[in-house]
């Protein structure tokens, strides 16, 4: 289990990462550098100790290389082929590759920029919305009508991803701007968008408690269900709220 809490001048930020009851690995990493106005959280894959490297590399690797000053794009497509290159070497595993979503917060507005299925939200005046898109499979069909959220959620195909960190497709990065503002921001691992509804992630949201308290709840309630892979959440808030 992996928790930090720190704030700083304008933000706090709590986040919390566990195995999930039936993982004997954590795969999932995250970085929170709030004196830097950076997050980052990543999912691995790839087999034993293999995804757990991938991930753990993308989120050291890359805000160092966004800390230096390169933009998110260049940030994540460094750390793309730095991961290819560490798969061919004793200390990387073949195969390995993980999804990214990293967020930079300069005042009260945002960028984000994300690889795969791990996912970023706004919680503002009651309401969630979905920021990033995934790249999977099942939102492909979604996109094309052919299937609904819904049906997604138990797909079986559902964990197929079509980007990622170290994979072989050609890289396909997306972006987006915002403004924070009163909101929270949601970073999270599909552990927990692929268990809880939006509208079960809005209402623990929208309860009269602290970051941590909404964190931990997130987390339990994924456990309390089937659980199955690895769980990360990561929020982060103005201060002055």
């Amino acid at each position: 289990m992996k928790i930090k809490k720190q704030p700083l001048s304008s933000f706090l930020d709590v986040a919390l990462s566990v195995k999930g009851n039936h993982k004997s690995l954590n795969e999932d990493a995250f970085k929170a550098m709030p004196d830097e106005g950076l997050w980052v959280i990543a999912d691995g894959m790839g087999g034993y100790e293999g995804g757990e490297i991938a991930s753990q590399f993308a989120v050291d690797y890359m805000t160092k290389v966004i800390i230096d000053g390169a933009s998110l794009i260049t940030g994540i497509e460094r750390t793309h082929k730095k991961i290819c290159e560490l798969a061919k070497t004793d200390n990387g595993k073949k195969g390995m590759a993980t999804t990214v979503v990293v967020a930079k917060i300069v005042n009260t507005t945002f960028e984000i920029a994300w690889v795969g299925d791990s996912r970023a939200y706004l919680f503002e005046k009651g309401q969630l919305k979905q920021l990033t898109h995934d790249h999977s499979l099942v939102q492909s069909l979604i996109d094309k009508g052919e299937i609904n959220k819904q049906q997604a959620r138990i797909h079986p195909e559902r964990n197929l991803i079509s980007q990622a960190l170290g994979g072989k497709a050609k890289l396909k990065i997306d972006t987006i701007k915002g403004c924070l503002g009163e909101g929270i921001l949601l970073l999270c691992t599909d552990g927990l968008s692929s268990e809880l509804s939006d509208h079960r992630i809005s209402s623990i949201l929208a309860k009269p408690k602290n970051l941590i308290g909404k964190v931990d709840e997130l987390i339990t309630s994924v456990l309390a269900l089937e659980g199955n892979d690895n769980i990360t959440v990561l929020l982060i808030q103005a201060k002055n709220v």
